[in-house]
């Protein structure tokens, strides 16, 4: 899980610039503080980050989906409504201006020229002066110009709607995208003796690979978590604020930072994370 480590590095600000992603959600993410990310937000922070950085924030993105299938399921998740502006309405609005301006132009100019142009006399006699050639010129060459202003407007407005439809095609791309992996996931239950213990002083999440059979269990809360230390196994927690209880004896532990165990021959001792990685063929988590 560590990747997410890597924005630190790259630097919290630094990223909130280029992507418009709040410092404060980023620090969130860093530090694993599940409640409080919006879920769907965060899915979306997780492909915008994973894009642009070039990071594979995997194992991140899944055990934050774990966390919300255990601990939030049945929470309406509200919070984010993305309101896309109607463009079609806004459109057809404006097309609506333009045919009215059209028809009152056109209105003007056979009131300002009806007295000069005898149409009786041209559909009878098929005869015209020059005088009134020039002034039929000057009509058709106006209503040109306006039906010409009348097709730009109609093919903006009809680009804009294919916009607007291409928008909601991939917004409901994305929905589906997300639907899929949810009901790709898969619930880990605990099955733990107490034998050992971590206490937490907060919400906690814990990350636990067997060695024999490399078995992944995840634990999010804030009750005890116990460890059998008959079973070698390797555990990784996402901070290190907590009391860890073992052979009667409390080791009380304040970091910040992710903290690592190797369970073996009944000890459970501290180890970096290159270790954990080594003990877990080179991966993270």
């Amino acid at each position: 899980m560590d990747n997410i480590q890597e924005l630190e590095k790259i630097g919290l600000r630094k990223i909130c610039h280029e992507t418009h992603i709040e410092e404060k959600y980023l620090k969130y993410m860093v530090q694993n503080d599940f409640d409080k990310l919006n879920y769907t937000n965060t899915l979306g922070f997780i492909k915008i980050l994973s894009r642009e950085y070039n990071l594979d924030l995997s194992e991140w993105s899944e055990t934050f989906k774990e966390y919300w299938e255990q601990n939030r399921k049945e929470e309406n998740d509200d919070s984010l409504l993305v309101i896309i502006e109607d463009k079609k309405s806004g459109n057809k609005f404006l097309l609506f201006i333009l045919m009215l301006l059209l028809g009152a132009a056109l209105f003007v100019l056979f009131t300002v020229f009806e007295d000069k142009i005898n149409f009786a006399n041209y559909t009878s006699n098929k005869e015209v002066t020059y005088e009134q050639a020039a002034i039929v010129k000057e009509a058709q060459e106006a209503l040109d110009k306006a039906n010409n202003t009348l097709a730009e407007a109609e093919r903006v407005f009809v680009e804009d709607i294919n916009s607007s439809e291409d928008i909601g095609v991939q917004e409901i791309a994305i929905e589906e995208e997300i639907a899929i992996e949810e009901e790709e996931e898969k619930q880990v239950s605990l099955v733990l003796t107490q034998e050992a213990t971590l206490v937490p002083n907060m919400r906690l999440w814990i990350g636990r690979i067997y060695l024999d059979d490399k078995k992944k269990e995840v634990f999010i809360g804030e009750g005890n978590f116990s460890v059998d230390l008959s079973r070698d196994q390797i555990i990784t927690t996402g901070h290190g604020n907590f009391v860890l209880n073992i052979h009667g004896e409390k080791r009380e532990f304040a970091k910040q930072r992710p903290v690592s165990f190797l369970v073996q021959d009944m000890n459970m001792t501290e180890i970096s994370q290159s270790r954990f990685k080594e003990l877990n063929e080179g991966k993270a988590w």
